[in-house]
Parts: structure tokens; sequence; C-alpha cells
């Protein structure tokens, strides 16, 4: 039941209104809305898509093929040690560490892949390479840039710069 595909009209914020086949994997809340992570046929690739951008939807009889579904997702199967300690632009991180339980000024989290991108923003994590960011709108900064590597949805982390070279998959 669950490697069905479905037919959705989709609004796309580059292509507009789009009908495209998607092999539906997951469901995850960024904190600020519900995405389904699908096989697009369209694209070939895995991709998120916001579920209010979803206007039309139906179930097809048609099965996914094995390389649509979630075992084939390298960037879902992907866990992401990411660490977070107080920007170092800040007059008083001890606020900051007690604000989030660091421990030794620093947050651990462990998220997929497609996920480290939106809690970054939705953090407001400073990942720029020099921690250049505001530090008034941005009491966090990543301590392991690195870890980005690879992580296509890192291109959402605020003031993320991917390195030369890096072409955002594995």
């Amino acid at each position: 039941a669950g490697k069905r595909l479905c037919r959705v009209e989709y609004l796309s914020l580059n292509s507009g209104r789009t009908t495209r086949v998607l092999a539906p994997t997951a469901l995850a809340d960024t904190g600020q809305r519900w995405h389904v992570r699908a096989f697009d046929r369209k694209n070939k690739r895995f991709s998120d898509f916001v579920l209010t951008r979803i206007v039309k939807a139906e179930t097809l009889a048609e099965v996914s093929d094995e390389g649509e579904r979630i075992s084939a997702d390298v960037q879902w199967a992907r866990i992401v040690r990411v660490e977070i300690g107080p920007h170092p632009g800040l007059a008083h991180p001890d606020a900051i560490e007690a604000d989030y339980g660091m421990k030794g000024g620093m947050l651990v989290l462990e998220l997929r892949a497609p996920l480290v991108g939106y809690a970054l923003r939705s953090w407001a994590v400073d990942c720029s390479p020099k921690k250049t960011l505001d530090p008034k709108q941005h009491h966090l900064s990543l301590l392991n840039p690195a870890t980005l590597y690879g992580v296509e949805s890192a291109s959402l982390a605020p003031g993320h710069k991917p390195e030369k070279g890096a072409s955002g998959t594995l």
C-alpha cells in the first residue's frame, strides 16, 4: 500500500502550477510547515514538497520502482551530526548556553540530511565561514561547518556557502 504513486498538481516557486507524478516516502515537519518527501518523476530525484502547495492529488494504481523508494534516498538515510554553540559575537554567551541547555558550550543535534537546512534556518544559526552574520539576529553558530558537505538542504542555512567543487549531492 505504501508504494503507490500519486499524481499531484503542485504550486512551485520555480515553475508555477505543474503536474507531477510522485512516489511519496515520508512526511516531515520542519517547524514551520509540513513537507512530503517523495521521488519526483519529472525531475528524476528525491525532493521535498510543501503539503499546502499540493492543490489536487490522486492515487494511481501503479507502484513505485525500487529506485523511487525510501531505501534509495541517500539524503534521507544520512544522519548528520550538527554541533551548535553561542555566536562568537555575543557579549554573554552563557545566556544562550542556558537557553538551549548546552553542555561545554555546545548543543548536538542528529538530523536527517534533508531536514538540516530547515532546522538551521528556523533556529537562525550563523553558518557563514567566519561567523559574520549579526549576532543580534543569530544567537547561534554552527561549530562544525564541514558536516554540511554534501547535504543538499544546506543551501537553506543562513550564511552557508558551499565549498568549491562540492556538488551538493553525495
